[in-house]
């Protein structure tokens, strides 16, 4: 294949592959960011690919496109640590005159939620990525009972669960502390 011949199926389906990842991630600019990943080993395997058939090709696309926004989630800490780096940058300066006493309170609350996050990723996997994929990254209930092969009624019954057993968690440590 050449590099023309590329060219023409990046014109083709890149637009196809931003769409389809922005109906996952409902963020256009990862949308793109994932899509020129997708085309990107596209083009390692350029040579591979088989142009004759238009239909096994947008196919390949199209899953290419969902596996790769599925990989973006399987590191849902990736993109929590970019976001808490932009709030504190942008920040107030008032903010940092806050009472000391404050301070640690706030800090012993966000290690404790990070305990029982973390405890919860260990004793039920799906239920953290179900309650992390809908609650902080804004997919839709919908989405998600797709992917997991479940209905939207159970997605929202594994997050009620899942945040009430998190709120008996956060309890248990208080009162410990």
């Amino acid at each position: 294949m050449k590099n023309e011949d590329f060219n023409d199926i990046y014109r083709k389906y890149h637009r196809f592959s931003v769409k389809s990842a922005y109906r996952l991630v409902k963020d256009r600019m990862l949308a793109e960011d994932i899509s020129q990943e997708v085309f990107y080993h596209l083009y390692e395997i350029m040579d591979t690919l088989d142009l004759g058939n238009e239909e096994k090709l947008r196919a390949l696309i199209f899953i290419a496109t969902v596996n790769k926004t599925k990989d973006y989630f399987k590191k849902p800490w990736k993109r929590q640590e970019h976001v808490a780096l932009e709030d504190w940058k942008r920040r107030k300066p008032s903010e940092e005159k806050l009472n000391p006493e404050k301070i640690m309170l706030n800090r012993e609350e966000i290690e404790y939620r990070k305990q029982v996050l973390l405890k919860l990723r260990k004793v039920n996997p799906v239920n953290y990525n179900i309650l992390v994929m809908v609650k902080y990254f804004g997919i839709s209930p919908d989405s998600v009972a797709e992917e997991y092969g479940i209905t939207r009624n159970n997605v929202n019954n594994r997050i009620l669960r899942t945040r009430k057993w998190m709120k008996a968690e956060l309890e248990k440590l208080h009162k410990r502390h």
